[in-house]
């Protein structure tokens, strides 16, 4: 490839500020362009909305990497959410595309999967749990679809910061992996 990979970091910002530079950091140490909201480095136009500035960033993007949390992320507006459009748009585009999952989101699809009546549980927003971020992993790993039929639902588990560093050097620190990977894409 004549110019550097641009890969978007998915927009989870709050309480996440400081991984999210070190992945930045890392990613661009690499070689790779990253392209992400909380680090300035998206094109803003000032007469669109972040939804759409950000929706035009994964339109820009070669790669996108999606990290699910705990929290539902950031930018709600309405009944959309920033990073979840944003993970629907790359899925939607066909573009090369990794996801990473907190543990914690896993625990909880496990516990609520065996609690009877589970889907009436309310969970307040903004507590230590959003149960949307659920509704994203759901999306992510393609629940709905036969097992022997998904592709692309790979969801890495992550506790640490540590964690994150090891899948993102073994999934882009080889770089003919990845231009492989976007040249079976054409």
């Amino acid at each position: 490839m004549d110019r550097k990979i641009k890969i978007m970091v998915g927009s989870t910002v709050y309480g996440f500020e400081n991984e999210l530079y070190q992945i930045v950091a890392l990613l661009h140490s690499m070689g790779y362009e990253v392209l992400n909201s909380h680090v300035g480095t998206i094109k803003v136009n000032p007469n669109l909305s972040n939804l759409e500035n950000c929706l035009n960033a994964v339109d820009e993007c070669d790669i996108f990497l999606g990290i699910i949390r705990t929290h539902y992320g950031t930018g709600i507006i309405g009944d959309k959410n920033i990073a979840f459009e944003e993970i629907k748009r790359a899925m939607e585009q066909h573009k090369p595309y990794w996801f990473m999952v907190h543990r914690d989101v896993v625990f909880a699809r496990k516990l609520f999967g065996k609690i009877k009546g589970a889907d009436k549980i309310e969970i307040h927003r903004n507590d230590f749990f959003d149960k949307r971020c659920l509704d994203v992993y759901e999306y992510v790993i393609k629940t709905g679809t036969a097992i022997s039929e998904r592709t692309g639902n790979w969801a890495q588990e992550f506790y640490s910061i540590n964690d994150i560093f090891t899948f993102i050097n073994t999934q882009f620190g080889d770089k003919n992996f990845v231009e492989s990977i976007l040249k079976q894409g054409k």
